[in-house]
This record gives C-alpha cells, structure tokens and sequence, in this order.
C-alpha cells in the first residue's frame, strides 16, 4: 500500500512501533521535538520537578520567527543526540510522551483535518508493517483527542494570523507568555503575590481551583494570554480598577 503524502482523517495507513522493528528507538535521536505547555506538564508531574527545574534541565527556549513568542525544545543529551528519556526499551516516560512522538509518524498539514506523513520507509521501518488504521483511529489511540481539548484557547492563540501581522517585540510580554504557558509554578506566585486578581475579574471557584489544580492554571494562563495578545473577550477587568484609574486620568488632565 503507498503511504498518500496528504491525509484526512478517515484515510488509512500502515504503521507498527515495536522493539522488533530495526530501527527502534531511532527516531528518537537529533530531532527536533517542540513541546507544548500541557507537555511540559505532564512531563514534570511525571518526573516531580517544579516547572522551573523540569525547563532549565532539559528544554531550550526559541523565539518563533513569525509570532515573536517562544517556543520550548526539548534538549537532546549532547553527547549522542539521543532523547534524555529514551532506553533501550523504549520511551522511559511513555504514558506522558510529548505531543509530537504521539502525532508520529504524522503531522499536521495546513486545513482542517488535514495530516502528512512525516517518516519515510528507509529509516521507518514501522511504515512497512502490515497493521493499517485510520488516521482518526491512531489519533485516539494516541491520546491526541485530549490535548485538542485542553489546549484549544492555546492553538487559538498559536495559530492566529494576527500574532504574525503584529508579531511581539516587547521582551517582557514574550516572558509574561513563556511564563503562563509553560512555567506554571512562576505563573502561580504572579497570580497571588501581585495585584492580578485585584486587576482581573477571576471567578471565585476558579481562584480556588488553581490552588491546587495546574491544568486549571494553565488554563487560566492561556485566556489571559488570549485577552492580551489576540482577543480581549476571554478575561474582564476589575471595573472597580477601571474606575479608579479613570478618575485618576481625569485628575490629572483638570486644570491647575
């Protein structure tokens, strides 16, 4: 069966990872692998590293070209490429694997449900086992379908034409995004050592929850980074803050 280059999802295709295959674990060798925020998450809750630790040690920070917001790779051990999580035996934290190990060998293509097959059969030797599923199949399988749900006002974000037209220049605001998306533990003290909740309307339930809960935070991140940076429906100012800083405008507009 030729694998087709673009796919849908109710298109078939031939893939099989396992141990017996060659070229096992190969692919996780001088790649690379950008990780999202709820990657990061589940990463570090796997590994019981603070957000801060889990990035310093084994992520590199980019800026993205088009957006001027960064964007988190995972580091390859220096001395032979390999992934630091990687064994002989496979993935050593493969319930948490990062989105883009699950998606392979695919991708996203331009267009909804659209996908491309990335491998090629010469050094994935997986493409030419004889198991053939829907692409809509493997997604599930993989455990695709809950990161489309609980990083649908991130994409949003990522992938708004806007962002490239006024593409971010401010360092601080590329830090403030870095921070909400992806180094929750830092986000969490801004939250409740600055003003944040006194400037923003944050639902009482929701304050609580992000005691405790980091995908709620994370969540919250994500719509504060939407209110700033794409569309200022997703958070609300205090209006008793507005207010004040109203009068103090007109203050000192008023004739001495």
């Amino acid at each position: 069966m030729n694998q087709a280059k673009t796919l849908t999802g109710d298109s078939k295709f031939r893939f099989s990872c396992h141990p017996g295959l060659s070229c096992f674990t190969e692919c996780c060798r001088d790649v690379n692998i950008f990780l999202t925020p709820y990657d990061v998450l589940r990463m570090r809750k796997k590994l019981d590293l603070s957000s801060g630790e889990f990035l310093e040690r084994y992520t590199i920070k980019l800026i993205g070209n088009k957006t001027g917001l960064p964007l988190v790779l995972l580091k390859m051990n220096e001395q032979d490429k390999k992934c630091p999580f990687v064994t002989p035996q496979g993935c050593g934290i493969y319930q948490e694997r990062p989105w883009a190990c699950r998606m392979f060998p695919l991708d996203k293509a331009e267009g909804d449900d659209r996908y491309n097959v990335v491998a090629v059969p010469s050094r994935c030797r997986g493409l030419e086992e004889d198991r053939e599923l829907m692409v809509e199949e493997y997604i599930k399988e993989q455990g695709l379908l809950t990161y489309d749900y609980v990083e649908e006002i991130f994409n949003h974000i990522s992938y708004n034409p806007r962002l490239s037209e006024i593409k971010v220049t401010d360092p601080q605001i590329a830090d403030m995004f870095y921070m909400a998306c992806y180094d929750l533990d830092r986000f969490k003290r801004f939250v409740f050592e600055t003003r944040f909740l006194k400037i923003f309307e944050v639902e009482p339930e929701v304050v609580e929850q992000i005691k405790t809960d980091d995908l709620a935070l994370m969540q919250l991140g994500f719509r504060w980074m939407r209110f700033g940076l794409v569309i200022g429906d997703s958070m609300k100012f205090n209006q008793e803050v507005l207010l004040a800083k109203q009068k103090e405008q007109e203050a000192a507009n008023r004739p001495q």
